[in-house]
């Protein structure tokens, strides 16, 4: 791996140009600090904090991190809820890129780098990748992820696809990938978010995330991303997070086993919860939930015991939706400028490319 010390001022990736040659493997690059490279002693214990506090809440107010969810175990179930029929945010995506892949890639230029926040499966990002080879265009392409081997794996499938398109990965947190790209200025710089990921946050932060990166980048860079709108009958919604066959069941119950794993023991009996969704109208979000079925109490480490009470409900992910107005209120909170929007037929789902003129 190489330390962040060693960045270019110009090509990107330069100064290991020669791992595409002498490498049979894609180049994946460690990016990451101290605190997220460190194991149980860093990123693991922030993870066990906000286990604790979130436990610690009243009744019915009690939360788990949403990290617990992306295990390896993880990340496999959830990429096989992409191919669920009920999870339409895939097909939608997938409509989109390929409609009008041609249309999206004009905005890249040539020699830009091309970086994808929370990288996943790659199979929509290959229809990008695919219409940049076609216009030949000499394109870096950098996956950024936190699980190393999620991204060997994935990275791999490119392998040999592309001549004009260079593959690599960047090992990190999205705060790592901000830092490394703030220092690589004299490039075109182009970030890609697939699958609403910005959905999974609150509106405040989603804007918060996208200004953060906004303010390292050049007039010349675009953002990338897309949103799920509210065009959507409420029973569709409600299937794509409760599919009929079962999978994002089994992906939610497993945070349950990766907290066990997280703590190096079982500190929660997984038996004693479903997974239950809502749809919240008001909100415009689905929000996750473990409801608890029977009476139970949870031992931390270093806390006093959590009792949870049979009906009450552990919140641990929300996925908000956005109608027009909020695209736009969080395109002006990003102090962002729109420069295209594409939209899926009906305007369910949208890729917005965004930029700011006014950056240094």
């Amino acid at each position: 791996m190489f330390s962040q010390t060693h960045h270019p001022t110009s090509d990107p990736l330069t100064f290991k140009s020669s791992l595409w040659k002498s490498q049979g493997d894609i180049p994946i690059i460690d990016i990451r600090s101290k605190s997220t490279s460190t194991g149980s002693d860093g990123f693991d214990v922030a993870i066990r904090q906000a286990v604790t506090i979130g436990l610690a809440q009243p009744y019915n107010e009690k939360e788990l991190p949403i990290l617990l969810l992306y295990d390896e175990t993880g990340l496999r179930l959830f990429e096989e809820i992409t191919y669920q029929p009920d999870y339409y945010i895939t097909q939608l995506e997938f409509d989109i890129l390929t409609k009008y892949a041609a249309d999206i890639t004009e905005s890249i230029p040539d020699g830009a780098l091309f970086v994808e926040l929370g990288a996943g499966a790659l199979r929509k990002t290959a229809l990008i990748l695919d219409a940049l080879e076609a216009q030949r265009k000499s394109i870096t392409y950098l996956a950024l992820d936190l699980d190393k081997s999620e991204l060997s794996r994935t990275l791999g499938e490119l392998r040999g696809r592309y001549t004009h398109v260079r593959c690599g990965g960047l090992w990190g947190t999205f705060d790592n990938g901000r830092e490394w790209l703030a220092t690589i200025p004299d490039c075109p710089r182009v970030l890609l978010s697939l699958g609403c990921s910005v959905g999974n946050m609150g509106r405040n932060e989603a804007a918060n995330l996208i200004r953060s990166f906004g303010n390292i980048l050049k007039p010349q860079d675009r953002f990338l991303l897309t949103i799920d709108t509210k065009h959507h009958d409420m029973e569709v919604i409600r299937r794509a997070y409760d599919d009929r066959g079962g999978v994002t069941r089994r992906f939610a119950l497993n945070a349950l086993e990766g907290l066990n794993k997280l703590f190096g023991h079982n500190v929660i009996d997984t038996s004693a919860f479903t997974y239950k969704p809502y749809y919240n109208e008001v909100k415009g979000r689905n929000e996750a939930y473990f409801q608890c079925l029977r009476s139970i109490t949870i031992c931390l480490p270093d806390s006093a015991p959590i009792m949870v009470c049979e009906g009450e409900v552990i919140q641990f992910a929300c996925s908000y939706k956005y109608n027009d107005l909020e695209r736009q209120l969080l395109q002006s909170a990003a102090r962002a400028y729109l420069e295209k929007e594409w939209l899926a037929e009906g305007g369910t789902y949208a890729l917005m490319m965004l930029s700011w003129p006014g950056a240094n």
